[in-house]
C-alpha cells in the first residue's frame, strides 16, 4: 500500500465519521477543521480526535460515539478491564472485529512465532468462563476485548491457567460471608505442562499479561528451585500492560521491572532476549503495536506499522503536537481502518509514551515509527485485554 493510498482513506473516513456520529461532527466544528483538507505527514496533528475520557462508562457517551446505525445491528460492547471500576465502552460490528483481530495476528506473527508454534500456554481463562463475565449496556452485553481475539489461537493445543476454584470459593464464602470467586492459576497443570515441554522439546508459546506470570512463575521457581533448558523451543509473548503492578482488579502491590522480568525468564527458561514479544494495544482504538527488546534502552521498543496506521505525540501540558524525539509525549493513534461502526479514527490515549524514531527502527530495520511506554497520565486503569480477577497466589 503506498502513503498516497492510505492518507486517501484517512482522509475518506475523518469526513464520513463526521457525516455519522455528532459528537465527532462537534469535535470537528469546534477546531474549524476543513473536513475537504488533503493529509500527509505533516497534518496529522490537526485531526480532530476522540479523547480516551469520551469513552469511559463514566462519561455515558459512548454510545453516542456510535456510527450511523451501529446500535441497532451491534451484538456486545468491547469492554476494557478497569482498576477503578470504570471501565472503557466500544461498539464495534463484525466487519471492524475482523481488522482488530488481523492486527493482534500480525502482530504476533511478526514479532514472535504464532503460525510456527501449535502448543500454547495462557495465564488467561478459556472462552466459556469469559462469556461468564459480563455486564450490560443500554440492553446489550459487554465483555472483556479478549474474547474478539482469543480465536486467533484456534487449532492450537492451548492451556488456561487461569481458573475458578469452587471448593476456595465456597470456603471464602463461609468464612468471610462476601460472595466473590476465587480465581487464580491452576499450578498443577503449570508445572505438568512446562515439564512435558521441556522433556518432549516442545515449540511453545506463553502468553498474556506480564503481572500474571512475574508473580506465579516467581513463586513457582521458588518452590521448585529449580532452572529449566527450553532454550530454542520456548517463547514468551506479554501484553495487555500490567507492569505497574495494576491490572484489572489485579494488584500487585509493587512494579513490575521489566529488565528484571527479562533476565528472570531467561535464567528461569534458559532462553535469549530474542524469545520476547511484547505488544501495545487500547481498547478505544483497533491498532496493535508489537514490540521487541532493547538492549540499548533496556525497554521494549513498540512498532506502528504504517500499512496500518499512525502515532500523533502531543504535549503532555498543551496537547500541541509534537515531532521531537526522546520527548515524553501524550499518544494518539490514528487510523482509517477498524473503525467503520464508531468515532475511532483518532483516539487521544492517557498514556505517556517517548517517540526513539518516526522513521524506523535502527535494531530491527522495521519502517515506521517506534516508541517507549513512560507512563500513563491517569492513576493505573487496565484497558487491555487482559485478565479482570483478583490474584490468588500460585502454590504447588
Amino acid at each position: 500500500m503506498s502513503s498516497n493510498k492510505f492518507y486517501d482513506d484517512l482522509a475518506k473516513t475523518v469526513k464520513e465519521t463526521a457525516q455519522d456520529c455528532k459528537i465527532y461532527k462537534n469535535r470537528c466544528d469546534e477546531v474549524e477543521y476543513d473536513l475537504d483538507v488533503s493529509l500527509n505527514d505533516t497534518n496529522l496533528g490537526e485531526i480532530p480526535y476522540i479523547p480516551w475520557s469520551f469513552f469511559k462508562q463514566s462519561s455515558n457517551k459512548f454510545k453516542e460515539l456510535l456510527r450511523g446505525d451501529t446500535f441497532n445491528k451491534l451484538d456486545y460492547w468491547m469492554e476494557s478491564s478497569s482498576t477503578t471500576g470504570d471501565p472503557s465502552i466500544v461498539g464495534r460490528l463484525e466487519n471492524d472485529i475482523q481488522v482488530l483481530k488481523a492486527n493482534y495476528n500480525d502482530v504476533f506473527n511478526t514479532f514472535s512465532v504464532k503460525d510456527q508454534v501449535n502448543n500454547l500456554i495462557l495465564f488467561a481463562p478459556n472462552i466459556r468462563f469469559i462469556n461468564k463475565i459480563r455486564h450490560n449496556f443500554y440492553d446489550k452485553n459487554a465483555y472483556l476485548l479478549y474474547k474478539s481475539i482469543v480465536d486467533i489461537w484456534e487449532g492450537k493445543k492451548v492451556h488456561y491457567l487461569l481458573q475458578f476454584f469452587a471448593w476456595r470459593t465456597i470456603w471464602k464464602l463461609m468464612t468471610t460471608f462476601k460472595p466473590r470467586a476465587v480465581i487464580g492459576i491452576n499450578g498443577k497443570l503449570l508445572d505438568s505442562e512446562l515439564d512435558r515441554v521441556e522433556r518432549n522439546k516442545i515449540p511453545t508459546i506463553m502468553a498474556n499479561s506480564p503481572l500474571w506470570m512475574h508473580k506465579v512463575l516467581l513463586d513457582f521457581y521458588k518452590a521448585k528451585k529449580k532452572t529449566l533448558d527450553l532454550s530454542e523451543n520456548f517463547n514468551i509473548i506479554t501484553g495487555g500492560g500490567g507492569w505497574e503492578g495494576t491490572k484489572g482488579r489485579v494488584k500487585l502491590g509493587y512494579k513490575v521491572e521489566k529488565p528484571e522480568f527479562i533476565e528472570q525468564m531467561c535464567d528461569m527458561f534458559n532462553i535469549t532476549i530474542d524469545k520476547f514479544c511484547d505488544n501495545f494495544a487500547a481498547t478505544e482504538s483497533p491498532l496493535a503495536c508489537g514490540g521487541h527488546w532493547s538492549k540499548k534502552y533496556n525497554d521494549f521498543l513498540f512498532h506502528v506499522d504504517n500499512y496500518k496506521g499512525r502515532l500523533a505525540l502531543r504535549n503532555i501540558d498543551t496537547l500541541e503536537p509534537i515531532k521531537k524525539t526522546g520527548m515524553p509525549g501524550v499518544l494518539e493513534f490514528i487510523t482509517p481502518y477498524g473503525v467503520d461502526s464508531y468515532a475511532g479514527v483518532a483516539v487521544l490515549l492517557d498514556d505517556i509514551v517517548q517517540v526513539e524514531n518516526w522513521k524506523e527502527c535502527p535494531e530491527c530495520g522495521r519502517k515506521g515509527a517506534i516508541f517507549r511506554v513512560i507512563g500513563r497520565l491517569t492513576p493505573s486503569v487496565g484497558k487491555g485485554c487482559s485478565s479482570l480477577f483478583s490474584l490468588d497466589a500460585y502454590k504447588l
